[in-house]
This record gives structure tokens, sequence and C-alpha cells, in this order.
């Protein structure tokens, strides 16, 4: 299954930066950080993201915020703007994503290190992507999941031994 996972961006501050993985199944196809907001979204669309084979696409579900100044909530403008580029993506709320996708397992599955971004936005969304997959049982992305864990395991012994 390709997955492309989004990490989305403040359409206002200028360093913000929005990750962009494409996964199969458990495996890396390729990385972007895209610049912030819908512009940055949209140049990326256009050079590249409309002509991506995907199954499906998952945003990381942004919740808003009180309305406090220090409180950035243009990150729903840059969802909009990734929501009429891919009408059918899907929501995923990140609540629990690190214990359910651990750090060891990121760098098991050569999904850790990535080009700077903001936040390690494309971390963020490769982590994203593996946990819309696991919540909603995607039988090929957690069988793929275990034979890459299973392969590393047997690699480490023959190391070892």
């Amino acid at each position: 299954m390709k997955i492309l996972a989004i990490d989305p961006s403040s359409n206002r501050i200028e360093t913000s930066t929005t990750g962009v993985v494409l996964l199969d199944n458990a495996r890396l196809v390729d990385s972007w950080v895209v610049s912030y907001g819908m512009k940055g979204f949209a140049d990326w669309f256009h050079e590249v993201g409309n002509n991506l084979e995907i199954d499906t696409v998952v945003i990381e579900q942004f919740e808003a915020r009180d309305n406090d100044k220090s409180k950035d909530n243009s990150v729903l403008e840059t969802i909009a703007y990734i929501q009429l580029c891919y009408p059918d993506a899907v929501f995923q709320r990140n609540a629990g994503y690190k214990s359910d996708i651990p750090d060891d397992l990121l760098k098991v599955l050569n999904l850790w290190k990535f080009k700077k971004s903001h936040h390690q936005d494309i971390r963020a969304a490769a982590r994203l992507g593996l946990f819309w997959a696991m919540r909603n049982d995607i039988e090929e992305v957690v069988n793929d999941i275990g034979k890459v864990v299973s392969e590393h395991r047997n690699n480490t012994k023959k190391m070892a031994g």
C-alpha cells in the first residue's frame, strides 16, 4: 500500500515546514521538506504531488487552540489547501503515536534520519503514516513492519555471532 503521509505546517510562520513522506507499506519511497503554508504546498503539489501513485493520503489532524495570540491556528488553512489537492485524504490524530510507533522502530525501518526540517516534520509524517496503518489494521503494512523487524533481528544476530 502506498501511503502519502503529511505533517502540515503553519500558514504564517516562515520557518515552519510541511513534512511529506511516501511509504510503500513500511518502506520509504521518498520524502520532502515542503516550505511553509498553502503556497509552499501548492508549489510542491504542482511539481511533485499530483504525479504520485498513492493509495491513501493521511494528514495529521490539527486541534484548533484557544484564541490566544501565541497559538497558531493557521495550520488549519494549510490543511484546507491540502484537502483541495487530496479530497479523499483521511485525518489521523497523533495522540499515542510515539508509544505505538517508538523511535527504535523508526530507526529499524530507516525512517529516522531525514533532511533537516523545522520540527523533524518528515519523521513525524512517517510515524503518522505507520500509526494510521496500524490503527486501521492495514494488513500489508503491519506484515511489512514485522518482516523488516525480523530481518533486522536476524542480521543483528549474525553480526553478533
